[in-house]
């Protein structure tokens, strides 16, 4: 009966099993490498409620940014790319970890043949030339995964895909961050052209005015010349800033997923809201958060498991095979024990002269591993710098934007003193129009130094590895 043979197959199966379980698993077994991890970073900062645990619209109250990040996290290319390279590192466990199991397939075929009347063969009186023959063979596949070489590979590809997953929530953070930055980019770029009109407005009045003195003979055409040089040197700004403000809403455009074009704008550089402190947390919690330091561990880890591969090559396989099925020129008899036929065979394969190639394997997987883990030392140092670099920018790039504050108030007062003493006639035009340039020049800094702040607060929110919940 065609059930004895699936019964075979069920036993071969349970041997195979067997014969895994008392198996082993050769090559070394992964162990997370001990990197020293500073105790505190430079800049002193709380340790508790770790900024890179806090969600992002915590951070940033702006709702033209949010829905930016939103629209960035569901249309943004990088982000889709990444996500089908999860799929396909799933699909290539499913794969590997396939090679564990037994394999089995069936190749069922009908045909009608005729004999020759006067061939080699002759039939019984009364049977007919002309037959039909329906087969329906299958066959069964197993190697003993005894030295574990198929389960350190599914292990390796695991390893690829907890990787690949790592990898896709390190290109999260960066496009969020990516659109975060552009955004405040373009938002004290459109501070700057503001600032630059206030002042087109203002050297327009101070042109009217000096060309009012010089026709009254009150003043000379000198004086009237360089309040249109000031004036022209403020107009040619703008096409500058028009330039990169059309630059950085293609930029946003790209990150969106969206064809290049205008973008909303919300809150002002000037209004964002900012926390009063920064806590970063210990150092060693980047270790266990930062998706760039993980997707190097499950490398790392990765690679132990392939050389775990590499070593269970040079010992014996053992394979077991068998076929069978049901052969008749009868349909209706096919399921009968006459038309049973089956065959099995074990048997014993082992490397004795390769060439080489399976030492070659192995060095190259030992190489391999070797590098995973300096990239992964590497990786952790190169982390712990960013959140430095980091944190010192966000000091000091507050500090920058006070003392500017300063500078720019004192330079207001300065433009309104001098054209006091000319109105009064006791100065020349020339200290209006020096006050004028620095106050200009000093509002044109200020706007980028207040971006600069944003822009240090999301590097930082990245370089922690990140709080955007999915």
């Amino acid at each position: 009966m065609p059930h004895r043979f699936f019964s075979f197959v069920m036993i071969l199966a349970g041997t195979g099993a067997m014969l895994l379980a008392g198996g082993c698993t050769v090559g070394p077994k992964y162990t997370q490498p001990v990197v020293p991890v500073p105790q505190s970073w430079r800049i002193p900062v709380s340790e508790s409620a770790d900024l890179a645990n806090e969600n992002w619209w915590d951070l940033f109250k702006d709702p033209v940014l949010q829905q930016m990040i939103q629209i960035a996290l569901v249309h943004n290319t990088d982000i889709e790319t990444a996500a089908a390279q999860v799929m396909q590192a799933q699909a290539q466990v499913a794969v590997t970890r396939s090679n564990e199991f037994p394999q089995v397939s069936a190749t069922p075929s009908i045909a009608r043949e005729r004999l020759a009347a006067n061939g080699s063969f002759v039939l019984p009186p009364g049977e007919s030339q002309t037959f039909n023959l329906a087969e329906l063979p299958g066959s069964v596949s197993y190697l003993a995964d005894f030295w574990g070489e198929y389960r350190r590979a599914t292990q390796e590809a695991r390893e690829d895909l907890l990787a690949t997953e790592q990898a896709r929530q390190n290109v999260i953070i960066g496009v969020v961050s990516s659109v975060a930055q552009d955004y405040f980019q373009l938002r004290a770029l459109d501070l700057q052209l503001t600032e630059t009109h206030a002042t087109v407005k203002a050297y327009q009045a101070s042109l009217n005015l000096t060309e009012i003195l010089f026709k009254g003979g009150v003043e000379s055409e000198l004086d009237t010349k360089q309040a249109q040089i000031a004036l022209d040197t403020a107009l040619a700004e703008i096409p500058s800033l028009e330039e990169q403000i059309g630059h950085e809403e293609d930029a946003l455009s790209i990150l969106l997923g969206v064809n290049p074009s205008t973008m909303p704008r919300g809150l002002s550089v000037l209004v964002q809201p900012l926390p009063p402190a920064v806590p970063a947390g210990l150092p060693s919690a980047l270790l266990e958060r930062r998706p760039d330091v993980l997707e190097a561990a499950h490398d790392l880890a990765a690679e132990f498991a392939a050389v775990g591969v590499a070593k269970a090559q040079f010992f014996p396989q053992l394979s077991l095979t068998a076929d069978g099925g049901v052969e008749s020129s009868v349909l209706s008899k096919i399921i009968s024990v006459p038309a049973l036929m089956w065959s099995a065979a074990a048997g014993i394969t082992a490397p004795i002269f390769t060439g080489g190639r399976l030492t070659g394997n192995l060095h190259i997987a030992e190489a391999q591993q070797q590098q995973a883990l300096i990239n992964y030392q590497s990786t952790v140092l190169e982390a712990f710098r960013e959140v430095d670099d980091a944190l010192i920018s966000y000091k000091r790039s507050r500090e920058q934007v006070t003392a500017q504050q300063a500078l720019v108030n004192a330079e207001g007062g300065a433009l309104r003193l001098a054209n006091v003493r000319y109105k009064a006639g006791v100065d020349t035009y020339l200290n209006v129009l020096t006050a004028e340039q620095a106050l200009f020049s000093g509002q044109i800094t200020l706007a980028q130094d207040r971006a600069s702040v944003l822009i240090a607060l999301v590097q930082l929110y990245q370089a922690l590895g990140g709080g955007w919940q999915p």
